[in-house]
């Protein structure tokens, strides 16, 4: 037969159970960090994407059409 104590379990076994507030703060920071670089470097080239655009779009580069007079 089973005794109470073996049915539930012990305060030392659920401690070991739960996370610790400081473990899971610990695990989730470095894909939060991550996430924060990553970020910024998409930022960074989508900014240089949008500067290049301009550059070449920019009116001193097009030629100069030739317009017909009216007359």
């Amino acid at each position: 037969m089973l005794s109470r104590s073996s049915i539930s379990p012990s305060p030392a076994s659920i401690k070991s159970v739960l996370v610790s507030p400081l473990l899971g703060v610990a695990l989730t920071s470095v894909p939060v960090l991550s996430a924060i670089v990553t970020l910024r470097a998409v930022l960074g080239h989508l900014e240089q994407f949008g500067v290049g655009s301009e550059e070449i779009f920019r009116g001193d580069r097009l030629p100069i059409l030739p317009f017909p007079d009216r007359t």
